[in-house]
Order: C-alpha cells, then sequence, then structure tokens
C-alpha cells in the first residue's frame, strides 16, 4: 500500500480540508487539532505519509490524518501501556561484565533487569518531554503535533511558526531547517549531553514565557514524569522476570 503525504494531491481547498477534518473529529475537535491541520495544508510537503489505497484521495488522506492526530493524543504516554522491549538479553553481556568487575554473580540479574528497565525508560523519555512542554505551551498558543503528524515539527502556532524539540544535543535532527514556504524550522533540545547541564531558558526565550511561575524547567518536568509514571505504571514496561515486578504488583494493589 503506498504512502503518501498531503504534497502528493492537487487541485483541494483549503477550507474543504478544514472541513473535513473538523468534521472527522466531531466532539473531539481542538484548537489544537485545528491549528495543526491549518498549518500541514499551507505547507504540505511537512504533513505526516499515510497509507493510501487506490482510488482514495486527497479527502480519505484527510479523515485518516485527522484519526491519527486524535489516537497520537489520547495515546500519549500518561495514557499508555508500553510494549515490552523486542530483543532478547544477550549473555555474553554477563561475561564481559563479570569479567570486568569481581565478585558480581548474583548481582548480574539486577543488572541485566536494570539495564533493560532503563531502555525502556529511555524510549518514552522523548514523548514524556514533548507531553510536558506541550501541558504548558497551549497556553501561548504552541501546539503539540500528536501522532507524529507533520515531519520533523513537534510544536506549531497559529502565526506560522515550526518548533522541533529533542532529549539531547547529541540526538538534534539535522534535517531541513527551512521548509517550503520559507519559514524556519526553530531547534531546541533539554539537556547538554557532554555537561548535563539542561536548556530550558533557552526554550522560555524561544516561546515568550516571563513569568517565573509559568516557566518551563527541569524541575517541574521531572514531577511531571514521576507523576505521569505513578499514576500510570504501565507507560514504563516491567518483565515479569525482574527483581522488582513482585513489588510493582503490591504497589498496584496497595
Amino acid at each position: 500500500m503506498p504512502r503518501k503525504r498531503l504534497s502528493d494531491f492537487k487541485d483541494y481547498k483549503k477550507k474543504d480540508l478544514l472541513k473535513v477534518v473538523e468534521d472527522q473529529s466531531g466532539e473531539e475537535t481542538s484548537d489544537s487539532l485545528m491549528v495543526v491541520a491549518d498549518r500541514i495544508i499551507d505547507i504540505p510537503d511537512y504533513s505526516c505519509s499515510i497509507n493510501i489505497r487506490k482510488g482514495e484521495d486527497v479527502i480519505d488522506f484527510m479523515t485518516k490524518w485527522t484519526i491519527k492526530f486524535i489516537n497520537g493524543y489520547k495515546n500519549r504516554p500518561s495514557l499508555r501501556t508500553s510494549n515490552p522491549i523486542g530483543t532478547q538479553h544477550d549473555p555474553i553481556l554477563d561475561e564481559i561484565i563479570s569479567a570486568r568487575i569481581k565478585n558480581t554473580t548474583e548481582d548480574l540479574e539486577a543488572i541485566k533487569y536494570g539495564h533493560r528497565l532503563s531502555m525502556s525508560a529511555e524510549n518514552i523519555t522523548g514523548s514524556l518531554l514533548e507531553e510536558y512542554i506541550a501541558t504548558v505551551l497551549i497556553k501561548y498558543d504552541w501546539h503539540c503535533c500528536w501522532g507524529e503528524t507533520m515531519k520533523s515539527i513537534d510544536f506549531c502556532n497559529s502565526n506560522g511558526q515550526l518548533l522541533q524539540v529533542k532529549n539531547s544535543d547529541n540526538s538534534e535532527n539535522s534535517s531541513s531547517k527551512t521548509v517550503r514556504d520559507g519559514t524556519e524550522i526553530q531547534h531546541w533540545f533539554r539537556r547538554f549531553s557532554r555537561t548535563g547541564d539542561t536548556n530550558w531558558p533557552a526554550l522560555n526565550e524561544l516561546v515568550g514565557i516571563k513569568k517565573d511561575s509559568e516557566k518551563l524547567s527541569e524541575d517541574s518536568f521531572r514531577k511531571f514524569v514521576r507523576d505521569a509514571v505513578s499514576n500510570n505504571p504501565g507507560s514504563v514496561f516491567l518483565e515479569e522476570e525482574s527483581p522488582w515486578y513482585g513489588e510493582d504488583q503490591e504497589n498496584k494493589e496497595s
């Protein structure tokens, strides 16, 4: 089934596509949905790609795009259940660790599952970061492109500004920084990988947050993450074989 972007379709009117989005979303129509839809219609090369069957047209594309956006919002990390880690543990790692650190045999299981738990946590860090930012920035007319509905863009606003966020400077995407209509994609990352320092002041300045009580910060991000995971433990996958699995089940029951 071929995948297409909005730019692959021709001869459509913006108002007609926005009507499709509004009709398809029904009671779930939101400012964020309409702002992001408006933006991808203006810069169709930066829409996500979607599976389109033979005979389907731009109306079908916008219908599927709307569903993708809504599903992305409904499955944000504070609500969704993470999938199991797809790779099996490589036992040669145990040999390497036990050869490097003596008398670790009884600790190898904890090291193994601790590493895999860290991988599971790392898998959702970027999504938690986007969700945290989204909860604050919506007040400032910045809207999350839920469901990865824009290519290389995580947030946009009704003034046409575009923003890509990354967790670390060494994961920053060096893809095209200027879209077809000349609008620059602004980039921000949370963490300097070499020093461990964070970069929140740059984001506050970029989006125009001046009140200290409303500023994005590492402390408030940490609180958001702790609350999100505590309220939805399934957001971080924990294997049944893990030494902490029983404790996790007790916490759920208490």
